[in-house]
């Protein structure tokens, strides 16, 4: 089994306690309509483990996919260094068959971001170096596709059907079994 390459830190895009007793990584792309229908399975999971859960995403867009993963992954970097980087996450995966340049321009200025900042953020390359070191983490912690979740260092992928609310569920349970 794979290990999660790079341990969880605060500079991490995360919610939750980082101490918490359930701790997923999602490894996902924007426009991936797996890590999509995943998504809504995890603010359900949110939801009802609260406190006890640790959420963690880490981009990996497959940009020889999904032709906006890459640029809706920019929009997200944008928007955190103004604050906002889960509302622009929740809007880009509720949105995600409108992830081109001018919608994101549109969504950020929804969000009540900086325009001219998140515009002249977006456009450059500055965020290019955390991509890479995002999609290398992935591929070295055994991703292949999307999503690949870490359930207390536990390896999922893909293949699981975890976007299904029940299976996802499962999963967490047997994990947190096996520890106690």
């Amino acid at each position: 089994m794979p290990n999660l390459h790079t341990p969880i830190s605060a500079h991490d895009f995360h919610q939750g306690d980082l101490n918490a007793p359930i701790q997923l990584v999602h490894f996902g792309d924007f426009e991936c309509p797996y890590s999509g229908a995943l998504d809504i399975a995890l603010h359900h999971l949110r939801n009802s483990e609260g406190d006890h859960l640790l959420y963690v995403f880490r981009p990996f867009p497959l940009s020889d996919i999904h032709p906006h993963a890459h640029i809706a992954t920019r929009a997200a970097y944008a928007a955190n260094d103004q604050g906002q980087f889960w509302p622009m996450y929740d809007v880009l995966f509720q949105n995600q068959n409108a992830l081109g340049a001018t919608f994101l321009k549109i969504y950020a200025e929804k969000l009540g971001l900086d325009s001219a900042r998140f515009e002249s953020d977006f456009r450059s390359d500055k965020y290019e170096d955390h991509i890479a070191r995002s999609v290398e983490d992935a591929k070295a912690s055994g991703a292949h596709g999307t999503p690949t979740l870490y359930i207390n260092g536990q390896f999922h992928d893909n293949r699981e059907g975890l976007w299904k609310l029940q299976r996802l569920r499962n999963a967490v349970r047997d994990v947190t079994k096996q520890e106690n």
